[in-house]
């Protein structure tokens, strides 16, 4: 199967800063797309929500298998279309259609063209985006929240 190509109106916002950023930079540069990707490097913490409002569509990457990512979080409060790896941890929120696009990273062009698809596609983008605020209130992903959780835990410990 042949890797769709990225739609020409899409425009990649990198954001913050890591050990592959100048492999990613090349590869951008050689793909001849280094024009449509922006790399801010690392940001104050306060300007992150400001960052993560331009995006139409969020990756959420492959986490450690044990990690609940507080990026994920963030995408959800801010009802952005989340596109993720099917990975045991994010499915513990995420369910493909409903409040995100998942992907086998596996599967080679599995990634692609998911993102094309949400991409070519402003209704989804709308429906995951909701999905995803949703999210927020149905699984009562809080601070409160996880303070009740906590308490529950203990108390179901203690007896």
């Amino acid at each position: 199967m042949a890797t769709p190509a990225a739609p020409s109106n899409c425009h990649l916002l990198v954001v913050g800063d890591g050990p592959v950023r100048a492999e990613l930079e090349a590869l951008a540069a050689q793909l001849g797309i280094a024009k449509r990707v922006t790399f801010t490097g690392v940001i104050d913490r306060h300007r992150v929500p400001e960052h993560v409002a331009a995006f139409d569509v969020a990756l959420q990457p492959a986490v450690t298998a044990y990690a609940s990512p507080l990026k994920l979080m963030e995408y959800l409060v801010l009802a952005k279309a989340v596109v993720a790896p099917a990975e045991p941890n994010l499915l513990e929120v995420l369910t493909d259609g409903d409040n995100a696009l998942l992907f086998d990273d596996k599967t080679p062009g599995s990634f692609e063209a998911a993102l094309t698809r949400l991409c070519a596609d402003p209704a989804l983008r709308a429906n995951l985006a909701q999905g995803a605020l949703n999210t927020i209130t149905r699984l009562d992903l809080t601070w409160l929240g996880n303070a009740r959780r906590v308490v529950a835990l203990a108390q179901s410990v203690r007896g």
